[in-house]
Parts: C-alpha cells; sequence; structure tokens
C-alpha cells in the first residue's frame, strides 16, 4: 500500500512543473492547447514529448516582450511579497504573461480585510505592484492602470467604499452612499475625491515601507521570474524566510 502511495506522489511531483506553468489556465484551454499539439506532433511524425508540452504551455501563455518583461516581473513580485508580509493573503503562484500581461494567484484572507487596517493593507498590496517598478527603476509602466479591473482602479474602488460604504469614511461615516459610478463620483465630488486620494497614498506608504526592506530579495526573485515565467509560492516563501534571517 505505501508503495502505491509512493508511486502516486512521484507521479505527481513529475507532473508539478507542467501544472505549474498551466496555472491560471482553464481545463478547456489546457485540452485545446494538448489536442493542437497532439496533432501537430502526428502530422510531424514525431512523438509528444514533455520538451514539447512544457514548450506549448510556454508558448500559450502569451509572453510580454523581452524589453518589459522585468519590469512586469518585478510589478507581480511586489504584489507577491506585499500579501505575504502584510498578512492579506497566500500566493500560490505567480507568473508573467497572460491576458494582463502578469498575475499573482493569491487565497486572501478574508478575515484579516473585515477591518478598516486589514483593507488598507489589502489596497497596499494592490498598490505594491507600481511601487515595487519604482523602488528598482525610479519609474512604473502605465500597466498598474488603464482599465476597470487595473490595480489602481480596484484599488480605488475599494477606497471609496471605505469613504462612502463601510462606515469608516472621514466625512458623515454613518452615512451610506454606495457609488454608482466610481469615476463619476470621484470627478463630480473633489472634497470626497481628496479623502480617497489621501487614503490611497497612506495605502502606497504602506506597501513603499514593506518593500523598502526587500530590495535585494524583489531584484532576485523577478530576475528568476522573468526567466522561468512562473514562481510557486512555496518556494516565494522560502526566500523571503531566508532574506529576513539575513541569508
Amino acid at each position: 500500500m505505501s508503495r502505491m502511495q509512493d508511486n502516486t506522489k512521484s507521479k505527481y511531483a513529475d507532473l508539478k512543473p507542467l501544472a505549474v506553468l498551466a496555472a491560471g489556465m482553464t481545463g478547456a484551454d489546457i485540452e485545446r492547447l494538448v489536442r493542437e499539439l497532439r496533432g501537430r506532433c502526428r502530422r510531424q511524425g514525431v512523438p509528444l514529448t514533455w520538451t514539447a508540452l512544457q514548450k506549448a504551455l510556454l508558448t500559450g501563455s502569451n509572453l510580454p516582450h523581452s524589453s518589459v518583461a522585468l519590469p512586469i516581473a518585478v510589478h507581480e513580485i511586489g504584489h507577491a511579497i506585499a500579501y505575504e508580509e502584510l498578512g492579506v493573503g497566500t500566493v500560490e503562484t505567480v507568473r508573467i504573461g497572460g491576458q494582463h500581461g502578469g498575475e499573482t494567484r493569491t487565497r486572501l484572507h478574508v478575515d484579516v480585510v473585515q477591518s478598516e487596517q486589514g483593507a488598507m493593507k489589502l489596497i497596499g498590496c494592490l498598490l505594491a505592484g507600481r511601487v515595487a517598478e519604482m523602488l528598482i527603476f525610479g519609474s512604473a509602466l502605465i500597466g498598474a492602470g488603464g482599465a476597470d479591473d487595473s490595480d489602481l482602479a480596484r484599488a480605488t474602488e475599494l477606497t471609496l467604499k471605505l469613504e462612502t460604504a463601510f462606515g469608516t469614511g472621514e466625512d458623515m461615516p454613518l452615512l451610506y452612499r454606495p457609488p454608482a459610478n466610481t469615476a463619476e463620483t470621484l470627478n463630480y465630488n473633489p472634497v470626497l475625491a481628496a479623502h480617497v486620494n489621501s487614503r490611497l497614498e497612506v495605502a502606497e506608504t504602506i506597501a513603499r515601507d514593506l518593500l523598502a526592506n526587500f530590495p535585494m530579495l524583489l531584484a532576485k526573485l523577478a530576475a528568476r521570474l522573468a526567466e522561468q515565467v512562473v514562481l510557486e509560492g512555496e518556494e516565494l516563501r522560502r526566500e523571503i524566510a531566508a532574506a529576513k534571517a539575513g541569508n
């Protein structure tokens, strides 16, 4: 019985690198990729190999241009370190490529973000990618904004709710006034916009004060991510622990 269990564990361990590369893809995406690869190998008269599947997964990752791969990697590592060190979430994988250029998959600690302090830490995590770029390069790419599901949009929306709907606002906190449209609400209410921006600056400072302790780790893990495309959360946590221990 134990031998069968050991064999099963070994089999899953062998598949783990491919599973990590496939993180973020749907079952349908993976099925289509394997089907297309199998057909291509059949037409070429070559076997379907591990290397071919690995290459197909990397190609299907929609990798960023080499000129921006490292900044994107720095951005995602910034998110990842913030989630772990602020206690807001447990990172599962960090990757570059995909629809948004990069992604940090995280299991959010819902209990932590139930307080105003926890929500501010979450906003800090959302801004940590841009902060990491600023710390390493002195400037940031525009990818943190530009879309309704971007880091800046999500951070702004959550901050606005703290001011208008969660009972934590600076002005009339007991008044429940959830915004129908974030942009219009802020554009036509400069006082509220100033409160929201002030909170965002505080959250940005939370992220900056944290990441300023890890410049070498940021650079090291970003270079590794840019090369490997995907990092596992376990690896990230080991490196953070080593950095904090002074190794």
